[in-house]
């Protein structure tokens, strides 16, 4: 399967899934909602083609095409919320958790880096002869490592 820009999501035979932080949300955020927009307003048109048949109807059929209308509405509401409030559907819940799974996976990602810089910056400094900036107390002298758990 491939992404919008051709990039593969599973990797031949590894299982891994592969994908920019920032293209999983944007997908999350306006690819897959537009999508439930198009379907719903397909869907839209099928129930009120339907209604207007409803009028032909007479006794069972009647009855019977009533609960089928009345279910349907019951059904896509759940899955595709209303046009009131869209986000009580169960579509737009999945998109917004995947949305703010890759926002949260991409701070924690900005701050591994940033921890993970400062680190390299203080190596490179002890390296050099010098003394870390952080770390330490305000004089520069480095805190004991943790021997104990």
């Amino acid at each position: 399967m491939t992404n919008p820009t051709g990039q593969t999501y599973v990797g031949h035979g590894q299982g891994h899934l592969t994908m920019s932080i920032g293209e999983l949300h944007r997908l999350a955020k306006h690819g897959v909602m537009d999508k439930v927009d198009e379907l719903v307003q397909a869907l839209d048109t099928i129930a009120k083609t339907l209604e207007c048949l409803e009028i032909s109807w007479a006794g069972d059929a009647k009855n019977e095409a009533q609960q089928l209308l009345d279910r349907w509405s019951e059904v896509s509401s759940g899955i595709f919320g209303t046009k009131e409030n869209p986000e009580k559907g169960v579509l737009a819940r999945i998109a917004g958790g995947v949305q703010n799974a890759a926002f949260s996976y991409n701070q924690s990602e900005a701050i591994v880096q940033t921890s993970w810089n400062q680190l390299a910056g203080e190596f490179k400094t002890i390296l050099a002869g010098g003394t870390p900036a952080s770390g330490g107390d305000a004089s520069g002298n480095l805190t004991p490592p943790i021997s104990e758990v």
